[in-house]
């Protein structure tokens, strides 16, 4: 089936969208019990710790969910430990730190996912259920297209600066 490229106006369009969309991503507009903000990438590392199951991750795995270098996910990590989101546990060798999300990065999961939910349903109140169901399909086969694309791994960006030798992340 021959599939024709999007047109420059529309992709500019979904692309403007997609960063208007940003404000669903963000953690819930709360302090975590120890009194510090929670930042999104917070949210993000629990995130990826609670999909690897009751055993954690491994820091590389949180950086291969999050698509950052591991330094990176490390940085992440240390973040979510100073919240009480997650744990870090030593793991077979040095280089491997397993992490562990806490009761209370669970329950601030849980707040983060009932807060989008929550805003979701309000911008989505009076669309018809045929158009609710068009939007979750199209952005299940966006998110499903996405996977792989754009990975750690590739050569660098056309993003990065003629001096910068970092990774944006």
């Amino acid at each position: 089936m021959y599939r024709t490229p999007m047109s420059t106006d529309a992709l500019t369009r979904l692309d403007r969208a997609l960063l208007d969309l940003r404000r669903f991503l963000a953690a819930p507009p709360v302090v975590a019990d120890r009194g510090r903000p929670v930042e999104l990438s917070t949210v993000l590392v629990l995130d990826a710790v609670l999909a690897a199951g009751e055993t954690g991750a491994l820091v590389r795995d949180v950086a291969g969910r999050l698509d950052v270098a591991p330094s990176t996910a490390s940085r992440l990590v240390d973040r979510a430990v100073l919240v009480g989101a997650v744990v870090k546990v030593p793991g077979e060798n040095a280089r491997q730190v397993r992490v562990e999300a806490t009761d209370e990065g669970r329950a601030l999961a849980a707040r983060a996912v009932e807060h989008r939910q929550t805003q979701l349903a309000r911008v989505l109140d009076g669309w018809t259920a045929q158009e609710q169901g068009a939007l979750v399909n199209s952005l299940e086969h966006l998110a499903r297209s996405a996977r792989g694309v754009g990975q750690a791994g590739d050569p660098p960006s056309q993003l990065r600066g003629p001096s910068s030798g970092r990774r944006p992340s």
